[in-house]
């Protein structure tokens, strides 16, 4: 799994923990993270000039990852069109998405969820 992170820069090193608390629902869930990126921009900004959120794909579509946990899903897309390209590339890719609280079908007319645990 890649862990991938959105975090605004305005709360500094407080953010961090959510990167922690993450790491530890991955351990818990038996994964391993293989490679870990953290953007620091507006969370409600498009995805598309994110450097780390470009990489965090790319290690799936390369096959170092089966696929993405994010603390919060609207770390990996706020806007419609982020969300509709992350469906696009979850179909294309058969890409897990998850965080520590669900399961995530992003090609559903609701981002369907279900519980991770």
């Amino acid at each position: 799994m890649v862990l991938y992170a959105c975090l605004p820069a305005s709360l500094g090193e407080i953010a961090d923990h959510t990167v922690a608390s993450t790491r530890r629902y991955v351990a818990a869930a038996g994964w391993e993270a293989v490679e870990t990126y953290v953007d620091r921009a507006a969370p409600f900004e498009s995805r598309a000039l994110c450097e780390g959120w470009h990489n965090a794909m790319a290690a799936v579509e390369q096959g170092r990852a089966t696929g993405i946990v994010t603390p919060l899903l609207v770390m990996l897309g706020y806007l419609e069109g982020d969300r509709t390209n992350l469906a696009a590339w979850q179909a294309r890719t058969g890409a897990l998405i998850t965080t520590p609280w669900a399961v995530v079908d992003a090609a559903a007319p609701t981002a369907l969820r279900r519980s991770a645990a």
